[in-house]
């Protein structure tokens, strides 16, 4: 509190020091001031004899006027032009004087400089209509304006008709000008009136009481009684004269500058990063036993920021006047009842006033956000166990949330999978269980924090997880963002790079959830919990092994299996049987211990369909493009106005508030260090029915490869080889064949070895040189000439899977040569001898390439 106090004593003084602006206008107010003065003197000592006048042929001289010859040429010009209307212009700039020095702004001032011009026309109008006589310039006693007007006006409409219409002018011009005062005077003449009726009617009621009720009036001469007898006297005013008024809510009046500084200075101010603090072991839940496993150390993580609440106590205060006072100026009657400042912005609650709709302050909602000097505010209209309305109003500066200040204070207790996200609005860490959720979706443009959510997703678990309690999934189509977590022993297999490989990774996910159902169905449980709180014993009494290698196969324990998947988009979009298995995942795996975290930068109805949403009710949005990508995500607007660079909202499936949060920040370095310690630690085992899945396009180029080479293949490799890289738009265009062909005509160069594997958008590589490809054509018109491909040393040379494509070939070769040499006479027999003594001859002298 000394340190709060100290702070707001400082701001207070350097807000006490007059700035340039402060002090320019100050002295534009005293000049103002003294111009008035000025005019006000020189009108009112106008002499008509004084030069310039026209009506005297000799001036005065000396001139009489007190402001000396300047005062007289104001004053007669502003008699002669305007008339006694310019003494409407000094009341409207005294007036404006006046509001100036009271603190109010006035509004829309232009428009009601128009209006008083109005007024003072319309006055010396008056002059020249009703006393054209009067006047101490002859030929201009009204002015020159007014008696044009009048002139015209006159010829036209006739006295009666000229007088409405300057009336109507006038009135105009007062509503222009000073509208508020205008607009006050009928209920104030209202109230006159009904006053008067009253005391009219006050020896009527007399009479009538004396009549009605003697005893009362007897009462009321004398003496105690008399209290009595008034308040009948009032029951029967009441009922003669019922008040028929709607009841008004009491108009708060404006503070002056000084009373709403010290009001703000006493509201409590809840600052989120007082309670800054540093984890210690004991803080993080986990079971440190599992054959000596060491989680990393805190000391890899780096510190929390201090003194933030210091910097932004009095910043919040002074910017909690500047909403207050932006309410008044647009006329919304509210002040400012709490304050909580958080990581990335703070959230003000304002009182309105019985009778304001919140949809008002939505009107003015980028006015506002102007007056404040802010990027944008978000309006929270309904707040659970408050009757005010929250304003989001981003801070000056943005505090960076640690993951070592999140893992302290004992948040994550009694969490299966804890995740520490973040702070919200006030500064309370936020921190969920995935088990609880049970899925997650994450949405955010480029660079809004999206994918360092999911690292430091995976940093809480690191902290916190076993390999043994956890297994990993990741698919990064980017190769970039999540391979730093290749090396981790939470790993279940290598990370993802490949869609196709994907898809094939989740229709497994698919039969392993279905295994573990019968898992749990057998043991007679109800969900992977339940599971691993068995015993050996109540294991072995559940399943019933016949002998110790099915209790071998017995699974002790079941790991949670979590699929992370970085770009949902590319998956969906290039592969539609993924939708299907997303949503069987979804549906049916919680029990299981299989979720999932997809991401996404392109929020599209076609990418977030509908049973995806209502499967995932955990969303998890950051900055994204416009207000319809935010009611695809938050099935809401206000996701477009966040600030990025870790601003999201979180929608958790327990409640149906949006939570506004600073995401954690997760550095490259850190997780550097942990995956360095943690690779010390243990490595990686991956599931061997992971490593074995084979993506869908290599499976389809297998299938297309059992079959009959493409005419077009030897003439499509020479041009692979002289391009040097494997492409299938150079195949397109060189051939003219279709995208499906030339796809087709790659998948067998790559099977039969002479392009490398499919790395994204580049371009495959060659593998073989023109003289190779002349070889490995000989050797194969050689061997498909003596019925085997390939001779019988070259068979411990090339690998298995090679082995497997050229045995295939080989069958088809020979069946096709059979079929042949059914239909071939005595003759063609004698060259099939010659070509093989031909063959023999060309392997003692060119060796194997294949």
């Amino acid at each position: 509190m000394a340190r709060q106090a100290v702070a707001a004593r400082e701001y207070d003084e350097a807000d006490d020091a007059m700035s340039p602006a402060m002090l320019a206008r100050r002295v534009g107010w005293i000049a103002l001031a003294a111009a008035w003065i000025f005019l006000v003197v020189a009108l009112a000592s106008f002499d008509s004899a004084d030069w310039p006048s026209h009506t005297v042929s000799a001036h005065n001289d000396p001139t009489r006027n007190l402001c000396g010859p300047v005062g007289a040429i104001v004053a007669y010009w502003g008699y002669h032009v305007i008339g006694i209307g310019s003494w409407v212009l000094l009341a409207g700039l005294s007036g404006y004087l006046g509001v100036i020095v009271t603190g109010r702004v006035v509004t829309h001032p232009v428009v009601r400089v128009f209006g008083l011009i109005f007024m003072a026309v319309a006055v010396s109008s008056f002059h020249g209509l009703l006393a054209p006589q009067i006047g101490s310039l002859a030929g201009s006693k009204a002015g020159l304006l007014a008696g044009l007007l009048v002139g015209e006006l006159d010829q036209r409409f006739s006295s009666v008709g000229t007088f409405l219409i300057l009336l109507a002018g006038f009135s105009v011009g007062a509503i222009v000008a000073v509208d508020q005062l205008v607009l006050a005077i009928p209920p104030l003449l209202g109230a006159g009136a009904r006053a008067a009726h009253r005391a009219g009617a006050a020896p009527v009621r007399l009479l009538r009481a004396l009549r009605t009720r003697p005893e009362a009036a007897l009462a009321t001469a004398g003496g105690p009684p008399a209290r009595r007898a008034r308040a009948d006297v009032l029951v029967d005013d009441d009922l003669d004269e019922p008040d028929q008024r709607p009841a008004v809510s009491p108009k708060r009046s404006r503070l002056s500058a000084e009373e709403l500084r010290e009001k703000i200075a006493r509201l409590p101010v809840r600052m989120g990063g007082d309670q800054t603090s540093v984890a210690k072991d004991e803080d993080i839940p986990r079971h440190e036993s599992f054959e000596g496993y060491q989680f990393p150390t805190l000391e890899l993580l780096q510190d929390p920021e201090s003194n933030y609440s210091a910097k932004m106590e009095a910043f919040v205060r002074k910017q909690a006047e500047q909403l207050e006072n932006a309410l008044q100026t647009y006329h919304i009657d509210g002040e400012v009842v709490g304050i909580e400042s958080g990581p990335a912005v703070t959230l003000y609650s304002v009182q309105l006033v019985p009778g304001t709709k919140v949809a008002k302050i939505q009107a003015v909602a980028s006015d506002l956000a102007r007056a404040l000097r802010a990027h944008n505010i978000r309006l929270v209209p309904n707040m659970a166990g408050k009757t005010t309305v929250g304003i989001e109003i981003p801070n000056l500066y943005k505090e960076r949330v640690r993951l070592k200040e999140l893992m302290s204070g004992g948040h994550a207790q009694g969490m299966v999978l804890p995740m520490f996200l973040g702070k919200d609005a006030s500064g309370e860490p936020l921190v969920a269980d995935l088990t609880r959720m049970p899925h997650m979706l994450i949405a955010g443009t480029t660079g809004s924090g999206k994918s360092v959510c999911m690292n430091s997703i995976i940093m809480s678990w690191l902290y916190t997880k076993r390999p043994d309690e956890l297994k990993l999934i990741l698919v990064d189509p980017k190769m970039v963002e999540l391979s730093r977590f290749a090396q981790i022993p939470h790993l279940m297999c290598p990370v993802v790079t490949e869609m196709s490989k994907a898809t094939a990774i989740l229709e497994w996910a698919i039969d392993k959830m279905e295994e573990r159902y019968e898992l749990l169905l057998e043991a007679q449980v109800r969900d992977v919990a339940g599971y691993n709180q068995l015993t050996e014993e109540e294991l072995y009494e559940a399943f019933q092994p016949a002998n110790e290698a099915e209790k071998a196969k017995i699974p002790k324990r079941l790991p949670y299996i979590v699929f992370m998947i970085d770009e949902l988009a590319d998956l969906i979009l290039t592969h539609k049987d993924v939708e299907h298995y997303v949503v069987r995942i979804a549906q049916k795996a919680r029990a299981v211990g299989i979720h999932l975290i997809v991401a996404t930068q392109r929020p599209q109805a076609n990418v977030v369909t509908g049973l995806i949403k209502s499967n995932m009710p955990c969303r998890v949005s950051f900055k994204v493009a416009s207000g319809m990508d935010s009611r695809i995500v938050m099935d809401q607007k206000g996701a477009e106005l966040l600030l990025g660079q870790g601003d999201m909202l979180f929608l958790s499936p327990h409640t149906t508030e949006v939570k506004r949060a600073q995401g954690t920040l997760v550095t490259d370095g850190e997780i550097r260090r942990v995956v360095k310690f943690l690779c010390g630690v243990a490595a990686p085992q991956f599931e061997r029915s992971l490593v074995a899945i084979r993506s869908r396009t290599m499976e389809s180029s297998d299938e297309a490869d059992s079959g009959e080479r493409d005419p077009l293949f030897e003439e499509a490799v020479e041009i692979m080889i002289e391009s040097g890289r494997g492409s299938v738009s150079l195949l397109q265009r060189r051939l003219a064949i279709g995208y499906s062909r030339s796809s087709r005509l790659v998948d067998q160069m790559y099977t039969a070895g002479i392009l490398g594997d499919h790395k994204g958008s580049v371009a495959r590589e060659v593998l073989l040189t023109i003289d190779e490809w002349e070889q490995m054509k000989a050797m194969e018109d050689a061997a498909q000439a003596s019925g085997t491909l390939f001779a019988d040393d070259d068979e411990d040379e090339v690998g298995d899977e090679e082995d497997a494509d050229d045995e295939l070939l080989e069958d088809d070769e020979d069946e096709e040569y059979e079929d042949e040499d059914e239909e071939e006479d005595d003759d063609d027999e004698e060259e099939y001898e010659e070509d093989e003594e031909e063959e023999e001859e060309e392997e003692k002298v060119a060796p194997d390439k294949s």
